[in-house]
Formats: C-alpha cells, sequence, structure tokens
C-alpha cells in the first residue's frame, strides 16, 4: 500500500485535467515523474533505509521508482531476499515502529520511515514545473 508523505491540495482536479490532453502529455507527465523520483525520492529512501538496523541493506536495495504520474516509489516486495524466507515487505514497517506483530524477530523502533530528509520541496517544485510544461506544449496543439 503506497504512503503518502505530501499533500497537494488541487491534484486530483490536475490529473483529471490530463484526460483531457492527448495520451502523449500523461505519458511525458510520467517520464518526468520517473525522472523526478529517480533524482529525489529514490535516494532520500535508500538512505533512510540506512537507520533501519539489520535489516537497512534489504530495504534500501528493495526501493524501485515507481511508473505514475505522481513522484513515487514502492519499498519492499515479494522476494524472498531474508534467511528463513522474509520479504523486505515484511521487515519495513516493523523495522520502523519496533512492533513486532507475529514475527519471532525482535524488532528495535527505528524510526527510519520518518528519516527521508527535506527532498520534498525540491521535488514538487520540479514536478509542478514539468506539469506546466506538459500542458503548455500539449494545449497549444
Amino acid at each position: 500500500m503506497p504512503v503518502t508523505e505530501l499533500y497537494v491540495d488541487g491534484i486530483n482536479d490536475v490529473l483529471r485535467a490530463f484526460k483531457a490532453l492527448p495520451k502523449e502529455a500523461s505519458k511525458e507527465l510520467r517520464a518526468a515523474s520517473m525522472d523526478i523520483a529517480g533524482r529525489f525520492m529514490a535516494p532520500a529512501w535508500r538512505e533512510a533505509a540506512g537507520y533501519a538496523g539489520p535489516w537497512g541493506d534489504v530495504l534500501a536495495d528493495s526501493v524501485k521508482v515507481r511508473r505514475d504520474r505522481v513522484p513515487a516509489v514502492s519499498i519492499g516486495g515479494m522476494k524472498k531476499v531474508l534467511s528463513g524466507g522474509g520479504t523486505a515487505t515484511m521487515v519495513r514497517y516493523p523495522s520502523s515502529s519496533g512492533n513486532r506483530g507475529q514475527s519471532f524477530a525482535p524488532f528495535e523502533q527505528t524510526d527510519w520511515l520518518k528519516r527521508t530528509g527535506g527532498y520534498k520541496q525540491a521535488a514538487i517544485r520540479e514536478w509542478a514545473a514539468a506539469v506546466d510544461r506538459i500542458v503548455e506544449k500539449w494545449d497549444r496543439l
């Protein structure tokens, strides 16, 4: 399940308005969003995962840029990467919260999910500029 890090007032209206433009406009927005996520989000999340204790490397390796109209990453996955058959998804939240749930593994509260740093303002500024550029280009045609 995706986690929302930043709320942008009116974003649903913007994304809905893209439906009135040619499909190529949405493709360009997805490409720009992937670029922004790759330059800002993925490095921040990989660095934050370093605070996740013994699961940090596994979590950092699981950070992937998602193809979406807004910059997005996914963290985790169903690939068995831990001894005993565990996945990065299985340790993502417990390694931050310390709540082990049904697991036998000992988890320490690290709050690594809150350590992504200050990339958000620069990323949203670039995304807004990409939206403006794409709308201007395709609205003229």
